[in-house]
């Protein structure tokens, strides 16, 4: 019983206030209902190049988009550098990261569509277009009153379209002062299960409700090593990279090692409370 009074002590102890949202915004927002922009279709798709420094859970993304017709994709595709070029016609294997489809606004609006993904630090585009990923309509992208926001310029934005007949190509800087925006929150690494910056024991709850699930994983659902499943192994993984002089407050006669109190809190969260004092038994004696 007092292993157990102990773990919820460090627990709480480690009770802290959830991450800031982190917004990332090509340009300001200009008037709504505009009618004048560069297309975006299946033949021209529109995008903005950005940086993230930290590993970061985007949630959503959106813009300033006007509708014609139909839905259009939203991509978040990596890049070899910041100045670099999206590689593919139009996008090669392994560097489309997340994907998604959307209705955009009419008249032009802002707008905002759910993408969860977990990036790395580096360097990435978003991109919006039709053709692909179920996408079959077409919509104008709003640039007027849009000053882009540092670091954007009008170098920041890509383009595929069609360079000469029958053939596309990405170029750059084709239009400018388009509204993108990314969503997320900066996170602590692959065991921030909770999102809040933080490794510690908040996370464990996010870890218990996926596991064992059948819903597409990810940080946010307690899967540390992206295999696509949350179990005992991403579990470990959050041992590892709990901070450890958080757990050296107690006295060695107090707590078992490190080790001992996390397997005890993997049992507790799992709701085996007898199998912990069975465990208890078996460590101290």
């Amino acid at each position: 019983m007092r292993l157990v009074l102990i773990i919820l002590v460090v627990a709480l102890a480690h009770r802290t206030a959830g991450a800031a949202t982190l917004t990332l915004a090509s340009a300001e927002m200009g008037e709504t209902a505009q009618g004048i922009g560069p297309s975006v279709s299946a033949t021209n798709y529109v995008g903005w190049r950005f940086k993230l420094n930290a590993t970061t859970a985007v949630t959503e993304v959106g813009g300033h988009l006007g509708a014609i017709s139909g839905n259009l994709f939203a991509a978040i595709i990596s890049l070899t550098a910041l100045d670099a070029m999206p590689q593919g016609a139009p996008f090669a294997d392994g560097t489309v990261k997340a994907s998604t489809t959307f209705t955009p606004p009419s008249p032009s609006g802002e707008f905002r569509t759910p993408l969860a993904t977990d990036l790395a630090p580096g360097s990435y585009a978003l991109i919006f277009g039709s053709g692909k990923f179920n996408a079959s309509g077409t919509a104008m992208a709003a640039i007027n009153g849009q000053a882009n926001i540092a670091p954007t310029t009008q170098a920041s934005y890509v383009f595929w379209r069609q360079t000469l007949p029958n053939i596309f190509n990405w170029t750059v800087g084709t239009s400018n002062n388009i509204r993108f925006v990314v969503v997320g929150s900066e996170i602590a690494g692959s065991t921030d299960f909770n999102l809040d910056g933080q490794v510690n024991a908040n996370d464990v709850p996010v870890w218990k409700a996926g596991f064992g699930g059948t819903a597409p994983a990810g940080i946010a659902n307690g899967d540390a090593n992206g295999d696509g499943k949350v179990d005992g192994v991403d579990f470990l993984a959050w041992q590892r990279s709990f901070p450890a002089p958080s757990m050296a407050q107690p006295t060695a006669s107090t707590i078992p090692e490190p080790q001992t109190g996390m397997l005890a809190l993997l049992a507790l969260s799992l709701g085996h409370g007898s199998g912990l004092l069975r465990r208890r038994r078996t460590f101290d004696g």
